[in-house]
């Protein structure tokens, strides 16, 4: 989904329902991007890797499936490298929280 107006960036902000939660491999949950954000900036390679190969991007799949932000969810299948998801994520949520 397109971010078109102050409500579509509300909703990619808050908080997702329970069962919408992402599970990373080492244990981390996620229930926002803000929480993505620092899982990004703090997992483990090996567990970022276990999300992101040249096959999958569980992190970008999750972005569009649950949050709704096809523009950011295309620009993390994009990257391979952890430093650089955590860079899109980090501005993305800046920009949302202007339109917010």
């Amino acid at each position: 989904m397109a971010i078109r107006n102050k409500e579509d960036a509300q909703r990619v902000l808050k908080h997702v329902a329970d069962e919408k939660r992402f599970y990373c491999h080492d244990g981390k949950i996620l229930n926002n991007i803000y929480d993505l954000k620092t899982a990004l900036e703090t997992v483990s390679g090996h567990t970022y890797r276990y999300h992101v190969s040249d096959e999958k991007n569980d992190f970008a799949r999750w972005v569009r499936d649950v949050l709704g932000d096809d523009k950011l969810a295309k620009d993390l299948a994009k990257v391979l490298e952890q430093k650089d998801a955590a860079v899109l994520v980090a501005e993305r949520i800046s920009w949302l929280q202007d339109r917010a």
